[in-house]
Formats: C-alpha cells, sequence, structure tokens
C-alpha cells in the first residue's frame, strides 16, 4: 500500500475516533445515561443496569457477529450499516425525551432501554469489523502506532466532550428535558459524522476466501479455536486475570473520601490525573511497541495496575513510616499517584491488548479471535457489583488483595507468552505440541 494511503487511512481514522469518543462522552453510560435514568424516575436498579447493559451488550455478540461476519470481504459496508443504527437510535431517543420526558417519563424509559440495549449490540457487532478495518488499512508494523493515535485523539475528545457535559447539566444552563436531549441528540450526531469520515479509509482487500459460519458452527469451533491455539488460549487467560483491576478500581475514590478523609471535591483531580496520564501515555507506549514489543507493553500496563493496587494495601504502612500518623494531612495528595499509574496502565493495556492480538491471529480467522476473546471476557465486568456487594462484609484490603493477587497472575502468564514475531511465525497450534 502507497504511504500517501497509509497516512491517509491513519488520518481519518484518528478524525473519526475524535467523533466516536465525542458521541460516547456526551452520553457517557455510567455518569451522563445513570442521571437521565434517574431523572426519568428510574430505580436505583435500572441505574445500576445500564453500565451493565453498557459492557455485557457490547461484548456478548462479537463472536457470533464475527462468524457472520467472516462472508464479507469488505468489512466498511457493515460496520456502515450499524453505525447508522446506532446513531439513528441515539437520535430518537432524544426526541422521545424532548417531547415525552416530561408528560411521560415512563414511557420514555422503557424506549430508552429497548433502544440503548440495541445500539449496544450494534456498536459490539461494528466493533468486530472496525477492528478488521485497522488491521487491513495499514502495514502490521504500523498498527500498535494507529491504536495509539486513535486513543490520543479519543482521549482529547472525551476531555473536551466532558466539558460540554458539565457546561449543559449546569441548572443555570439548562433544564429537563432539554439538557439530557441535547446531550444525547449530540451524541448521535457525533456518531453520525463519524461514519463518512470512517467511510473514507481505503480498506485492504486480503486473499482470503469468504466463509459464513451460522450461530451453532461458530459456537462449536470456540472450544477447537481455544485448544488448538496455546497461544491464543494463554492470551484470552492473560486478559481474563487482568480483568481483576476491575474490582478495585470503582472504590478507589471510595476509599480515599471514606478513609483518608479526601474532600469530594478531590475527586475532579484524581480524574484529571488519570485522563492525563493516559491520553499523553498513548505515544510513548506506542512507539514502546514498535522498539520494544507489543508484549512488553502488555506486562507494562498490568504492572501498572498490581502496582496501583499493591500501593493501596501497603499505604496505610506507609503513611504510619513516612508520618507517624495514620492518616496525615497529605494523604488524600499522595493517594493521586495511584490514578496517575491508573491511567498508565489504562493506556498500556488499550494499545498492547489489540495490537498482540493483531500479531498472533491467522488473517482468516482475526474477527472470530477478536469476537471470541471480548465475548469470554464479557461476564467479567459484572465483577464490581460482586465487589461492591461485598464491601460492606468485609471492607476494602480484602477486594485490594483479590485484584492484586489477580493482576500477579495475569502477570506471570504474560511471562510466558511468546514475544509476537515469534508468534506471528509460528503455526496456530505451534505451542499445543
Amino acid at each position: 500500500m502507497p504511504r500517501a494511503i497509509i497516512r491517509h487511512n491513519i488520518a481519518l481514522k484518528a478524525v473519526n475516533q475524535f467523533f466516536v469518543e465525542t458521541g460516547m462522552t456526551l452520553s457517557q453510560p455510567s455518569m451522563v445515561l445513570t442521571l437521565f435514568v434517574k431523572a426519568l424516575g428510574g430505580s436505583n436498579l435500572l441505574v445500576g443496569l445500564v453500565p451493565s447493559i453498557r459492557f455485557f451488550g457490547w461484548l456478548a455478540p462479537q463472536f457470533l457477529a464475527a462468524g457472520t461476519m467472516q462472508r464479507f470481504t469488505r468489512f466498511m459496508p457493515v460496520v456502515t450499516a450499524l453505525e447508522i443504527i446506532r446513531a439513528a437510535f441515539y437520535m430518537i431517543i432524544a426526541v422521545l425525551t424532548y417531547f415525552y420526558g416530561v408528560d411521560h417519563p415512563g414511557l420514555v424509559l422503557a424506549v430508552f432501554f429497548v433502544l440503548f440495549t440495541i445500539t449496544r449490540i450494534t456498536a459490539g457487532s461494528s466493533s468486530v469489523g472496525r477492528t478488521e478495518i485497522i488491521a487491513r488499512m495499514v502495514p502490521p508494523e504500523e498498527r500498535a502506532r494507529v491504536v495509539a493515535i486513535c486513543n490520543l485523539t479519543g482521549g482529547i475528545a472525551g476531555f473536551l466532550a466532558g466539558l460540554a457535559v458539565r457546561a449543559i447539566l449546569d441548572g443555570r444552563v439548562s433544564q429537563f428535558p432539554l439538557n439530557y436531549t441535547a446531550l444525547i441528540g449530540l451524541s448521535g450526531l457525533s456518531f453520525a459524522i463519524s461514519i463518512p469520515i470512517l467511510n473514507g479509509v481505503k480498506e485492504q482487500l486480503l486473499p482470503i476466501k469468504p466463509r459464513r459460519l451460522d450461530m451453532w458452527q461458530q459456537i462449536k469451533r470456540a472450544p477447537s479455536l481455544l485448544r488448538q491455539d496455546r497461544r491464543y488460549a494463554l492470551y484470552v487467560g492473560v486478559r481474563a486475570a487482568s480483568t481483576g483491576v476491575e474490582l478495585a478500581t470503582p472504590f478507589y475514590i471510595l476509599y480515599a473520601t471514606s478513609v483518608l478523609g479526601a474532600p469530594p471535591a478531590m475527586a475532579g483531580i484524581y480524574v484529571a490525573l488519570q485522563t492525563f496520564s493516559r491520553v499523553l501515555s498513548n505515544p510513548f507506549w506506542g512507539a514502546q511497541c514498535t522498539r520494544r514489543s507489543d508484549l512488553w507493553v502488555m506486562k507494562a500496563g498490568i504492572a501498572c495496575h498490581l502496582a496501583a493496587a499493591a500501593g493501596v494495601l501497603l499505604l496505610p504502612r506507609l503513611l504510619v513510616l513516612l508520618s507517624g500518623e495514620a492518616v496525615p494531612s497529605w494523604a488524600a495528595s499522595l493517594f493521586g499517584l495511584i490514578f496517575f499509574i491508573e491511567g498508565l496502565g489504562t493506556s498500556a493495556g488499550s494499545i498492547a491488548n489489540i495490537s498482540y492480538l493483531y500479531s498472533i491471529a491467522p488473517e482468516r480467522d482475526r474477527p472470530t479471535y477478536y469476537g471470541l476473546a471480548n465475548t469470554l471476557l464479557g461476564p467479567l465486568y459484572f465483577l464490581p457489583t460482586l465487589s461492591g456487594a461485598l464491601l460492606d462484609l468485609v471492607g476494602y484490603a480484602p477486594i485490594f488483595a483479590v485484584a492484586a493477587t489477580s493482576l500477579a497472575l495475569a502477570f506471570g502468564l504474560a511471562c510466558r507468552l511468546p514475544a509476537p514475531h515469534k508468534a506471528a511465525s509460528a503455526s496456530p497450534g505451534a505451542l499445543a505440541r
């Protein structure tokens, strides 16, 4: 592929990611949409359902969608169709909120959950195609850099959109239903703008014979893929153990406020530190994927998460050692390092996990490899619910200890993974032999 087309593809994908992330942040499920459900009179159960639908609805269909998509020679048309559905349904939710949100909130709430679930399924299915498009639009050695650049532009978009969310939800600026109509409508508009931009990307056709696998054929393939390709099975194991971080991260802010005495306003500082390190470290991790390896960056990301969890566990002793007090006045400020390190780990993992998978997945089955990994990991994103239920019974330390143990296991498994260049040259069943 000519260098000019590669640059063209990278630029368009970066701009596309800017608008996609803008749309996601304007209707951020764990913040904006949970408040939206509450404004419509939704119960705490329905509020808790929103983030669960967000993750599970996105991850669960990917393996089955991959089987269907392997009949296509080009992925752009199906991705376009799925993204149009997402954008259109967000627009419909916005219109219904404006006209019926005050007088018929129950109706809007019911329609919202149906349409939101569909948008998550379409976005998850579209993700399989979008991931394959990235693999095809640049040479293999450029893929990690593309992911890093997209993360960077997406992070900038998320930051700017977050400022817009703050302004629109300010009661002095707008009231219900206009505020959520604006946020959800602008979210749909951002998704819509991203579609023609993505369509400008030149998708390289591969010399692979298309094939369609029905649902049962695809389901039957899953165990054999994991048995035959030990690299892939080990990779999935690393990803699964790495989700242990989800046990801890939702409760860092609660630990800071309830144990260290951090004022609520300190949450803004923590979010800023985490966002700053996550966004600005993307170019560094992308470069390290090229200079060292995707696997090195993956292990570095896991190590960051492990350091954060272990740091919280060791913090009480460290505070006493340094100050002689259990909770000195500067403890909440020091805790900002935890969020900074978490941002580094999140950035490294988001780049290396997909980049390493690109390296080991056979071109013919790449969508299936991506979809199966995410579908298997889907149920694990309910872990925060479990740890939340246990928090009052066992306290913070056991939850952080389990998270650290899980991350230590992930690091150990990652050390057993072969380097990407070795994996790329081996046959799918090489490690099985």
